[in-house]
């Protein structure tokens, strides 16, 4: 029950900063606020190189994975290098 309202609280933290990271890239990019929020991660990706919240933070967390698994075993090195090249075009192809 405890690590259930934790997971809760870090969903509700994340889409808190989405909206403030949205709110400065409306204005860095001079967005109407109506534009809909996938074309704005779209821009915000092409133009600033700046990923969703969300996003950032699955890519800092395989980052660290990756790096306790770097003097470690080959195979697995490889396959979590397969994972993120996959996961990484999937993204792009969705935010197309």
């Amino acid at each position: 029950m405890a690590i259930q309202m934790e997971n809760e609280n870090v969903k509700t933290n994340i889409k808190k900063i989405q909206v403030i990271q949205n709110s400065a890239v409306r204005s860095i990019l001079k967005l109407k606020y109506d534009t809909l929020s996938n074309i704005m991660h779209h821009e915000t990706f092409n133009k600033l190189n700046l990923l969703t919240v969300s996003n950032r933070l699955f890519e800092l967390s395989e980052r660290y994975v990756r790096a306790g698994l770097s003097h470690s075993i080959p195979l697995v090195v490889r396959l979590v290098e397969e994972y993120r090249e996959g996961a990484l075009a999937r993204y792009r192809y969705t935010n197309k």
